[in-house]
């Protein structure tokens, strides 16, 4: 999550303002709005607006196991056990493996030949 709080508090740092600029008094409001003070609450505010919509991607819990409903099988077969993949690194997979291999085959070469996984550039 850092990769996204780190670019939100880029962008208020750099469109916020020095105490000295915001001094007129006809600007008053728009300093304190922009006033480089309160970069880090701004940033903060932002970040938790965010996660609001992307939070579920970077859930590292594995969701609960569902009950299975009826009586059970008598002969359930062998029991197949999926690793938990958190949904930003299956996001990121898929554009690696099926978006990007389709639009630059080379890049998507390089990077596989790399060993550069879709995390490292994807969040």
């Amino acid at each position: 999550m850092h990769e996204l709080l780190a670019l939100l508090y880029y962008a208020c740092d750099f469109d916020s303002i020095s105490e000295e600029r915001a001094a007129p008094p006809q600007n008053r409001e728009l300093g304190d709005l922009l006033s480089r003070t309160w970069v880090t609450a701004d940033a903060y505010t932002l970040f938790i607006s965010v996660m609001r919509g992307v939070g579920r991607w970077y859930e590292w819990r594995e969701p609960p196991v569902s009950l299975q409903k009826g009586p059970p099988s008598p002969n359930p077969g062998p029991l197949e056990i999926q690793p938990y993949v958190a949904p930003i690194v299956e996001a990121c997979n898929r554009i690696q493996s099926i978006y990007l291999k389709s639009v630059d085959p080379d890049l998507w070469k390089h990077l596989q030949a790399s060993g550069i996984e879709a995390q490292i550039y994807g969040m």
